[in-house]
């Protein structure tokens, strides 16, 4: 197995002939991976994550030049002026917007920041990042059709490290696709370590759709990051699917730094098998008059389980704050389990701030009534299922996205007519 080391980040840099900025950004990220201690039992935030064979002396480092990314761009004459394309290649044609924006905002690379993040997992993408892409929607620009990021692992991926980048200037409108999937295959012996970071910066009045689709193999080990910054009137809607990898851990955030901001954001989960899938969320209001408001929707059958933490933080010149969280979920079997645990820290007094969590298991009466219509229980049960997913996979409000989706859920349950 390579060593990490510095020689091996400054090696991995100059591969790509990347500029001198994000080479140092690179090793910034690496000092606080080395100092930063692996997650365990004793940190609140990781101690129910269940880590088996997997640590940090398991992971393999990804070889020079090795990835695993489709880019491709739906292009309209509203477009004129955008920027995007894979980190390296815009790193050489366009490196202000990296300069910039690149691991200094949202992320910043070798910084401790404790709270509803991934710490340790969080600099080793900022340093060993083989992937990614960089979406600028210059100021005005809107644009229609999606951008599309996809990243595949194999059999033969030795770990993914995709870095992402999305920027709205003033008045800008943009939706992203970013989905995270498996080729067909045998599994290793060594799960797969697919650790993607997602930086977003909405500037004034910016609009953003930002679709995040996850459904890897049960090879995979995933580790995501996905979060915005956001400013005076912007606009976040964040529509998110966990449904693949043996494990996973999802940090989403959204960060209200100007007043009447808006993030509005979604979510579903289905773990079959002995699926792990553990969603931590954030909303983090700096700003006052800023809106944020959530909702994350579950199912799980067999042996899964899922570990939801959410976060509502209220700065003390939030003040006007609208914010909401709710999560529920269904239990299909006896042995399937849920920990919720949803929180509010408010430093303000003038606020409206609620959450709520439920869980529990088909109710027999209403299974009992659609069976006495002519429905078998597999029947009763999918329709059920469907109307409880229905109300969060509208959210990801594009056709061509809801479909597919729907297929990817339907695929996943197990029961016999």
């Amino acid at each position: 197995m390579t060593a990490l080391n510095s020689n091996l980040i400054k090696s991995l840099a100059a591969s790509s002939s990347e500029p001198a900025f994000l080479t140092e950004r690179r090793l910034k990220a690496f000092e606080h991976y080395l100092a930063a201690p692996m997650p365990g039992r004793r940190d609140e935030i990781w101690r129910r994550v269940e880590f088996g064979r997997f640590s940090a002396d398991t992971i393999a480092i990804p070889s020079n030049g090795e990835t695993a990314m489709e880019c491709s761009f739906e292009k309209s004459e509203t477009a004129k002026g955008a920027v995007f394309g894979p980190a390296a290649t815009i790193a050489k044609d366009a490196p202000d917007v990296m300069q910039a924006f690149w691991s200094t905002q949202v992320f910043p690379s070798g910084v401790e920041n404790a709270v509803n993040e991934g710490g340790k997992f969080h600099s080793l993408n900022q340093a060993l990042w083989n992937s990614g892409y960089v979406l600028h929607v210059p100021k005005g620009v809107k644009t229609e059709a999606p951008f599309k990021a996809a990243f595949t692992t194999s059999a033969n991926t030795k770990s993914l490290f995709p870095h992402n980048l999305i920027v709205v200037e003033e008045g800008g409108e943009a939706t992203v696709i970013e989905t995270y999937s498996s080729a067909p295959g045998e599994a290793g012996d060594v799960p797969v370590l697919c650790c993607p970071q997602t930086e977003i910066i909405l500037k004034a009045g910016a609009k953003l759709r930002y679709i995040l689709i996850q459904n890897t193999g049960t090879d995979v080990v995933y580790i995501g990051a996905h979060r915005s910054n956001q400013y005076a009137e912007s606009k976040l809607d964040f529509a998110s699917a966990h449904l693949g990898a043996k494990w996973s851990k999802t940090f989403m955030a959204a960060k209200m730094l100007e007043p009447k901001a808006h993030a509005f954001l979604y979510g579903l989960y289905y773990g079959t098998g002995d699926q792990k899938v553990h969603m931590d969320t954030y909303q983090h209001h700096v700003a006052p008059d800023c809106i944020t408001d959530l909702m994350f929707k579950g199912a799980l059958a067999n042996t899964a389980r899922a570990v939801y933490r959410g976060m509502i933080r209220l700065e003390p010149g939030a003040q006007k704050t609208d914010a909401y969280q709710q999560n529920r979920t269904l239990l299909l079997s006896k042995d399937a389990r849920i920990d919720s645990i949803p929180g509010l820290e408010i430093l303000a007094n003038d606020v409206r701030c609620t959450h709520g969590a439920t869980a529990g298991q088909i109710d027999p009466t209403i299974l009992f009534y659609l069976m006495s219509r002519g429905l078998t229980e597999f029947q009763a049960k999918k329709m059920i299922m469907d109307g409880f997913f229905e109300e969060v996979i509208l959210h990801f409000g594009l056709d061509n996205v809801i479909e597919p989706l729907r297929k990817q859920i339907d695929g996943k349950i197990g029961w016999e007519e």
